[in-house]
């Protein structure tokens, strides 16, 4: 407890300096959650094609995108790809494993406020969505994309731990991480009939106990690993 603790205070410059991005964020994120519900019946209908994609860009990147500019991961000397924070915070007296606690709790603070303002307004806003989910189906729909949050989004903090990688190894990796959403993104409709949100639905509705187990197990796990992976990665790194 001490550790995060210690992370906290190390964290609080840059969530202070980024407060008032957060409340741009803050006014964005409840504009997009009416947005989305207005055209909710419409994705339930299959109009609109698109509606998994955007849930899934404010969800899942939108916290790394929204960072303020100086505290992005970028292209630094040479081959080095790293955020500059990393490299600052490795210039003081403070444990390794602080610093990693610290680009999680920074990540959590740009990610878990704005996806529960959109989990939040789903029922609120959306009388077809009180009507599909019971209160627990609907704790159950919580807990596993909070869950996916970690899972998925927390990529993004470990992965400013950067590392030495040549301009076209950054490109291709993103060409392919392009070509393996989109794969996913159009086979999934095919092979299941229903978007992304909706099955998620149906898994919370139908399998409401073993989701919420298998959301916290995925949470935890996730959360130990991306951490041992940062840290790892931080080791192997040439910062100089």
């Amino acid at each position: 407890m001490n550790e995060w603790k210690q992370a906290y205070r190390l964290a609080a410059f840059e969530i202070t300096v980024s407060m008032k991005k957060f409340l741009l964020i803050l006014v964005f994120s409840i504009a997009m959650g009416l947005i989305y519900m207005l055209s909710f019946q419409s994705y339930l209908e299959g109009e609109f094609e698109f509606f998994d994609v955007l849930f899934l860009l404010i969800f899942m990147m939108f916290p790394a995108w929204m960072k303020n500019k100086e505290f992005q991961m970028r292209k630094m000397d040479g081959d080095l790809w790293t955020s500059p924070s990393i490299i600052m915070l490795q210039h003081l007296p403070v444990p390794q494993k602080i610093i990693i606690k610290s680009r999680f709790i920074i990540h959590s603070f740009h990610s878990f406020p704005f996806q529960l303002i959109l989990l939040i307004a789903m029922p609120l806003m959306s009388v077809n969505f009180r009507d599909t989910m019971s209160p627990f189906a609907y704790i159950a729909f919580v807990l596993i994309w909070l869950s996916l949050s970690i899972a998925v989004g927390f990529t993004m903090a470990a992965s400013e731990a950067g590392g030495n990688y040549k301009t076209k190894t950054i490109v291709l990796s993103f060409f392919y991480l392009l070509i393996g959403v989109s794969a996913f993104y159009f086979l999934f409709p095919i092979l299941l009939d229903k978007g992304l949100i909706e099955w998620t639905m149906s898994i919370a509705k139908d399998w409401t106990l073993l989701s919420i187990i298998f959301a916290v197990l995925l949470s935890i796990g996730s959360w130990k690993y991306w951490q041992t992976e940062m840290r790892k990665t931080m080791k192997k790194t040439d910062y100089l």
